[in-house]
């Protein structure tokens, strides 16, 4: 997989004609012995379709083919242990797919094996028929499980366990990132050889462009019909209309701890993840003081290695709200806690313990129960929708949401996880108050009917409008119905209420654009992949919807994707370029924009977390801002739970603008 200097086999051709002494006679296939062949590509994290998805490639570094007959792939621990079999070709891939042929679409495997790759690191050895070590990897150097980029090797003459001369794949294939049975897009030097088409949008190092940490809450208010607006990194108030500075740099755990603290008779909240101990603590104390505290949180899968450790945390987390301040599970203090898919309860004792747990969960009843289409045992704490006895929806699609309804008149929402990552980047960021988590906002909106309406979404989930759930009556996903009002009136300011799955909101989008956007629209995204909605903006950009065509029409987009999927073949960000796709689909099909858009990865520390988008700002056109926990794709309209609010205000417009020219300055952009 890697792009050889061409040269090489020239060199090979060279030698054999005149040093043919050296040359051996019995074979033109090289025997086991050879040092050429190497551990070129690993996918420990799996790929985008299925963590399970795993595979490895060799590389034959030689100009003559490699029988592999009797050759072994053991890791450390023995999982997996692989007898290898068949030829690799000269300057050759042999590619290596766990369980069955699915794992790389499109490209057939050389080899199926079973066993799974540790995430966390194993130490892989090569060794031939005679029992010599050829190859060897002591580690997982490089590759990333959230974007499921595979670990590269750099350069097949320098041995397998230097740290250097690993990288993380930057090169979109079918299922990830990475160059399966291709030269390595991590290039001979680790420095990358994508062609990005044009590759002016590649952002400078991470550089803060923003030298004020300080926290700014400039536009707070307490008043009926307010709409504060709040972001946890850096603004550029120099942007800022009259006296309508952004809160900036600001502590979400603070804002949501003092709101949820304000409670005086109910507090409903749902929850993708949360892990944040003060937060837990402040709905545990609101419990125990007689307030209604309902919770809807995530189910995940418990074997995916990129939400185990999350997910366990945040069941030990879920059950100290479901115990209350006495520990006791059934008492007037308890939190009540439900779920898209059951949850059960951690058994192991010295987390429990470490987290102020009761040592065992003897307590709660085990049961056997079906989840999908698998029959799972354990200590069951948190139900979930149920429409028969026993048998449960799987917990593969997403309750998204991170909103709360406090006292049926304050609505808390965005697109900030209530997460130590979400806010602070790590543990150690937290006990110092250190914001250096992913980028977000949050938005708090004091109206009674919209606090209504959110409720309404929220027993929906639920099964009922009572304290305890309804597992039957509860409908998540696309099981739901568009049963809310969608356009309100607060205090003069427009505001539109869409909630997925079921109400089309990615779809309201696309018709803003195409009816209501006429000077800009700026907007940073997580995840882009809905089609109609690029196409409009296309269209608003450069006249036309047809791919490569198009004048500039004079108007302005500007935007910042998150760095992880800005070479998926899927994302808007490849089409906005004009880059050809490494692959299409009936719904991405390539639609490329003639003119490229100043359109950015992010250069942020973490992630671009937000899913923003300004219409018009600025202008006398109906400033505009749509935001919320909602991705623009097929998940996130029709699949996962979530939320999206479209703000028609001209100051509310602004302050978003504030803080979006830090993060497109950052990632190199130029504001005119």
């Amino acid at each position: 997989m890697k792009k050889w200097i061409s040269f090489f086999p020239a060199f090979i051709l060279l030698f054999s004609i005149f040093f043919p002494l050296m040359q051996s006679t019995a074979t033109n296939v090289n025997a086991a012995g050879t040092t050429n062949v190497v551990i070129n590509e690993i996918a420990w994290m799996g790929t985008s379709i299925d963590y399970n998805d795993e595979w490895i490639e060799l590389y034959n570094n030689s100009g003559s083919p490699v029988v592999l007959d009797g050759w072994k792939l053991n890791t450390a621990d023995g999982t997996p242990s692989i007898t290898l079999s068949g030829t690799i070709p000269a300057y050759g891939y042999y590619l290596l797919e766990r369980t069955d042929d699915q794992a790389v679409s499109g490209i057939a495997a050389d080899l199926i094996y079973s066993g799974a790759l540790s995430n966390t690191g194993e130490q892989l050895k090569l060794i031939d028929l005679a029992g010599s070590v050829i190859d060897e990897v002591d580690t997982w150097y490089a590759g990333d499980n959230t974007a499921k980029a595979t670990m590269e090797r750099i350069d097949p003459n320098v041995g397998g366990i230097s740290s250097s001369n690993w990288a993380t794949a930057n090169q979109s294939y079918a299922n990830g990132l990475g160059t399966p049975k291709a030269f390595n897009s991590t290039g001979t030097d680790g420095s990358g050889s994508i062609d990005d088409g044009g590759g002016t949008n590649t952002p400078p190092p991470t550089s803060n462009v923003c030298n004020d940490r300080t926290q700014h809450l400039n536009n707070v208010s307490e008043a009926e019909g307010a709409v504060n607006v709040y972001f946890n990194k850096c603004a550029f108030p120099q942007y800022a209309s009259i006296g309508n500075e952004a809160n900036y740099n600001v502590n979400f755990e603070d804002i949501l701890i003092k709101r949820l603290s304000s409670a005086t008779k109910s507090i409903d909240l749902a929850t993708y993840e949360i892990n944040l101990p003060r937060v837990v603590d402040t709905l545990i104390q609101k419990a125990a003081e007689g307030i209604d505290v309902r919770v809807i949180a995530d189910s995940k899968d418990s074997a995916d290695p990129h939400y185990a450790e999350r997910f366990e945390t945040m069941r030990l987390y879920l059950e100290k709200m479901v115990r209350g301040q006495d520990s006791i599970i059934g008492t007037a203090d308890d939190i009540v806690v439900f779920s898209d898919s059951p949850m059960f309860a951690v058994e192991d004792s010295a987390k429990r313990t470490s987290y102020g747990l009761p040592s065992a969960a003897n307590d709660i009843n085990q049961v056997t129960v079906t989840i999908g289409n698998s029959s799972v045992t354990g200590r069951l704490y948190i139900n979930g929708e149920s429409k028969s006895a026993g048998n449960y929806y799987s917990p593969d699609n997403q309750m998204h949401n991170k909103f709360a309804i406090i006292d049926d008149r304050w609505v808390f929402t965005g697109t900030w996880n209530f997460t130590v990552t979400g806010l602070y980047g790590s543990d150690e960021n937290m006990q110092q108050g250190i914001l250096d988590g992913n980028q977000n906002h949050i938005n708090e909106i004091n109206w009674p009917q919209l606090a209504a309406i959110y409720e309404t979404e929220f027993n929906e989930m639920w099964g009922a409008s009572t304290l305890n759930p309804d597992p039957v009556v509860s409908n998540f996903s696309s099981r739901k119905t568009d049963n809310t009002t969608h356009v309100i009136d607060i205090n003069g300011k427009k505001v539109e209420i869409y909630f997925s799955a079921g109400d089309n909101a990615v779809g309201k989008m696309a018709e803003m654009i195409r009816n209501e956007a006429h000077y800009n629209t700026f907007f940073t995204i997580f995840a882009w992949s809905d089609q109609a909605l690029v196409d409009e903006l296309k269209n608003k950009w450069e006249g036309s919807y047809n791919d490569l065509q198009g004048t500039l029409t004079g108007f302005d987009v500007k935007g910042l994707f998150d760095s992880d999927f800005w070479n998926q073949w899927w994302s808007a960000s490849v089409d906005m370029t004009g880059r050809t796709a490494s692959q299409t689909s009936v719904n991405n099909p390539n639609t490329r924009w003639k003119n490229p858009a100043p359109v950015f990865q992010d250069a942020e520390v973490r992630k671009l977390h937000s899913k923003t988008m300004i219409i018009d700002a600025d202008t006398n056109s109906d400033p505009t801002v749509i935001v919320g926990s909602t991705n623009w794709s097929n998940n996130g309209n029709n699949v996962n739970d979530e939320n999206m609010l479209i703000i028609h205000d001209a100051a509310i417009a602004n302050q978003f603008v504030q803080e979006f020219n830090a993060r497109y300055v950052q990632a190199g952009g130029t504001i005119q």
